[in-house]
């Protein structure tokens, strides 16, 4: 059971990132606290960051912390002031969000490839600083 309290630790991400896609493509994402409830991700075409081409969102309810993006969801395992972890409701993967640096976040996502076995992937964002 999570608390209003523990989901406004995801705070760590709010603010304008860059990242590197698994393509080699560069992204750019916004992470904004719409309301003490609901934290949303949106991604956007370019650097000037005003053409939302994607996003997904992460709400507090009744002491659950759910992830949507599409038709993927996910609920949150756990979540710390540098840490937000979640497994796969209806979703392929799990994925981690964590602060290894003020202005440095990973995201890990995790499955299990058609082999059997555990893969991963990380993907660095860097504060974006206009």
């Amino acid at each position: 059971m999570f608390t209003e309290s523990s989901f406004s630790q995801i705070r760590f991400l709010e603010g304008k990132w860059k990242g590197v896609g698994p393509d080699g493509k560069e992204f750019f994402e916004e992470y904004v606290l719409a309301e003490p409830s609901l934290f949303k991700s949106i991604r956007h075409a370019d650097a000037s960051f005003s053409k939302a081409t994607d996003g997904s969102t992460v709400v507090f309810k009744e002491g659950t912390v759910i992830s949507t993006w599409g038709q993927f969801t996910w609920k949150a395992a756990s979540i710390s002031s540098t840490k937000a972890c979640f497994e796969p409701i209806n979703a392929p993967s799990s994925f981690c969000w964590e602060r290894v640096e003020p202005d440095t976040v990973t995201v890990t996502q995790r499955w299990t490839g058609a082999d059997g076995k555990e893969q991963s992937f990380v993907i660095k964002l860097s504060r974006f600083k206009s």
